[in-house]
């Protein structure tokens, strides 16, 4: 099976230049944790292009979050604000860049079309 978050982190560097965050420069390190260990993803945007290095480097902004909470949020299960607000997301520095990169983050995956009910509403 792939790995949602190595699969989001290579696509993003792949993709080139994201005109989305054109206007954007800074860096920002994900510390994503499971059973006890830290894995860290530092995402450098400077105005639209990303690199990203595996590393614990200073950035402008950190986001510390379970593994499992970050594959949902890169595979656009889980919203980032929505888990923000809930307490599952602490951002540290300069909230701003997040909120941009949120941007390169997947919409929720489609949903099935409702089933047929067979009733159908009449519109005049």
């Amino acid at each position: 099976m792939t790995d949602p978050t190595e699969q989001f982190f290579t696509e993003l560097v792949a993709h080139g230049r994201h005109p989305l965050l054109e206007t954007t420069t800074g860096t920002i390190r994900f510390d994503l944790t499971s059973t006890g260990r830290t894995e860290h993803w530092h995402t450098r945007i400077d105005n639209g292009h990303v690199q990203v290095t595996r590393g614990s480097d200073t950035a402008d902004c950190v986001v510390r979050v379970e593994r499992t909470l970050f594959d949902g949020i890169v595979t656009g299960r889980v919203n980032t604000m929505a888990a923000t607000l809930r307490g599952q997301v602490e951002v540290e520095g300069e909230l701003h860049l997040v909120v941009m990169l949120q941007r390169l983050f997947p919409g929720r995956p489609d949903k099935q079309p409702p089933a047929n009910t067979g009733s159908r509403r009449e519109t005049r």
